[in-house]
């Protein structure tokens, strides 16, 4: 496949991310099975999951290449003369879910049968999936590396089938909300193609092992190249060690969870005013070092998108901020147009007319205010 071709097609496929939770939030209400295919370890069934979470109802995991066929189609037993099969206890039985089937193209022959009827027809046997579950499937790609059982094309036709692929901006959202370690992060944000070579959840399995040095050991290079060239290519490593002055990941607040909830009279305003009120510049600027990657990185958008940053936590988290930083986060907010959404006046409202509108109050009034400029 020539260049072109790659890249148009790699434009076509679902990032992993909220637009992929949008097609499958729709494919679930319409109860609708899905195949969904993409590279191992790209978060296929942790967006599945999210989905579950938001929607508020359950979400049942499979590994078909671990399963033998009574742990999918139950153990026959004789009732009243007849054989009837046993609903293996993993099977939902009420409610409303969604049911996720890993590995279907890597699982042999004799699983793969009943778990695609039980994708399409909704039932195996005595079985039928209650009516407030769907049935979700994870695949890999019959091109590539990969030792898989090709789906036949009449039975694909019966899914939705969704090609994805890691998304660097919604990875990263993910990621600076579970504690993956700031130089994983801080690597990914200044990289395009982190996630090319290597899928997102080695880079978490990198991160946990970041996050586990001791100070000794984060000064020994020949250990630290050893240990992470079980996860990464040599390039990648030294990209890290690079990058290593800036490896302390202790810190008392979630700065996550800053751009969210920060509130007056809030605990982690308390605890950025003790900092200031003790003279712990350090922290202050670790605080603020990590806000400002945040805001000035692609998943800022994601995070908005979310409502897990907003315009009133991030003003009034600028007021307890000293000047220099204060200054740095508004240049980042006002210099990422993927926050823009955030914004009360839109580029349309100033473009139809601006000469004594209502936009032009508003941004006359930002101007106006030290801690509104970014606007």
């Amino acid at each position: 496949m020539s260049k072109s071709r790659e890249t148009a097609a790699r434009a076509a496929d679902l990032p992993v991310g909220p637009r992929l939770e949008a097609v499958l939030d729709i494919a679930y209400r319409a109860r609708r099975p899905v195949l969904l295919e993409g590279p191992t370890g790209i978060g296929k069934s942790e967006v599945v999951a999210g989905l579950a979470r938001r929607l508020g109802i359950q979400f049942t995991v499979l590994d078909l290449s671990l399963l033998e066929p009574p742990d999918l189609v139950g153990l026959p037993v004789i009732d009243q003369g007849r054989t009837i099969y046993a609903t293996p206890r993993v099977l939902p039985r009420e409610g409303a879910g969604i049911l996720m089937l890993e590995e279907l193209n890597r699982a042999e022959r004799y699983i793969q049968q009943p778990a695609l009827q039980l994708l399409s027809a909704r039932r195996l046997h005595e079985y039928e999936l209650p009516p407030g579950w769907a049935c979700f499937a994870a695949i890999n790609p019959e091109a590539g590396d990969y030792q898989v059982t090709p789906l036949d094309p009449a039975l694909r036709a019966r899914f939705l089938n969704l090609t994805v692929r890691a998304d660097r901006s919604s990875w990263l959202a993910w990621a600076v909300g579970n504690g993956v370690h700031p130089a994983v992060l801080a690597l990914a944000r200044s990289h395009d193609r982190v996630l090319d070579e290597v899928p997102p959840r080695t880079w978490t399995y990198v991160a946990q092992l970041l996050t586990a040095l001791t100070a000794g050991e984060r000064a020994d290079t020949s250990l630290l190249r050893d240990l992470l060239g079980g996860f990464l290519p040599g390039a990648w490593v030294e990209l890290l060690l690079a990058q290593r002055a800036g490896w302390d990941a202790a810190l008392e607040l979630d700065v996550t969870g800053l751009l969210r909830d920060y509130a007056p009279g809030s605990s982690a305003q308390q605890t950025l005013h003790r900092y200031r009120s003790s003279g712990e510049t350090d922290r202050l600027d670790e605080v603020a070092r990590r806000l400002e990657g945040i805001v000035r990185g692609p998943e800022a958008g994601v995070l908005a998108a979310r409502k897990d940053l907003t315009l009133a936590a991030f003003e009034t988290l600028l007021g307890d901020l000293p000047g220099d930083a204060r200054e740095s986060l508004q240049e980042a907010f006002g210099g990422n147009p993927t926050l823009a959404t955030l914004s009360e006046v839109k580029p349309d409202d100033i473009l139809r007319s601006y000469a004594g509108s209502t936009a032009s109050k508003k941004v006359t009034a930002w101007m106006a205010d030290p801690l509104r400029h970014h606007r």
